[in-house]
């Protein structure tokens, strides 16, 4: 059976673009020169087979279209300045988080560790350390998430005896809700941020020298 000309060669851009867009920030250069062009089928070509499910080629053209004239000069604009930001990319991770990588030698290189189980780069990553240092027994990392104006004043030997001392039952009861809850909403304002869960309670967060810290969890 002979395929369609117009499909097999809908294929071969697909393929072609996906050999150009190999890196992620290759993906959306390839996608504004395809726009330039008005190539409405090769930047089509380049969306995730979820989105193609829902839109057709021809919804998809018609809307490109219709706007033809701006998204040219958008197009443009992004493809033009392409040097500022195609040597870095963002991808998101499971828990919320970021990685950073860095196009350098034709490859692309991480710009941070993204393995980091105390981190405190995000107030979710504040929160998700604060669980598992109570859960492993690293209070030292307990003194590290507090605020300053708190360090001066607790050890790792008096937090010991708070979560591990008699009648603790409240405090671990406490640390399973924290843990059903480590992905709740944070609204974040500034260099403060706050959580609230379960039956009104709340994690307040601080930022100091570029790192979350648990002010007050409740």
């Amino acid at each position: 059976m002979t395929r369609p000309p117009g499909l097999f060669s809908l294929l071969l851009l697909v393929g072609a673009c996906a050999q150009r867009a190999a890196a992620p920030a290759g993906a959306i250069e390839a996608y504004a020169g395809a726009i330039e062009r008005k190539d409405y089928a090769a930047a089509y070509g380049l969306m995730s087979s979820s989105y193609r499910q829902q839109v057709s080629l021809a919804d998809f053209r018609k809307a490109m279209e219709r706007d033809a004239i701006e998204l040219t000069a958008d197009a443009r604009s992004l493809r033009e300045t392409a040097d500022r930001w195609n040597g870095r990319v963002t991808v998101a991770v499971p828990g919320d988080e970021r990685v950073s990588l860095l196009r350098e030698g034709g490859g692309w290189r991480l710009d941070a560790p993204p393995l980091d189980p105390y981190g405190q780069a995000t107030p979710r990553a504040a929160l998700r350390s604060f669980v598992r240092a109570v859960e492993n027994h690293r209070y030292d990392v307990l003194v590290r998430l507090a605020p300053a104006r708190f360090r001066t004043t607790i050890t790792p030997e008096k937090l010991r005896a708070f979560w591990e001392g008699a009648g603790g039952a409240p405090e671990r009861a406490f640390l399973r809700e924290l843990r059903l809850n480590l992905y709740a909403r944070i609204a974040e304002e500034g260099d403060e941020a706050f959580m609230t869960y379960g039956t009104g309670r709340q994690v307040r967060f601080v930022r100091e020298e570029g790192l979350w810290r648990i002010e007050s969890p409740e």
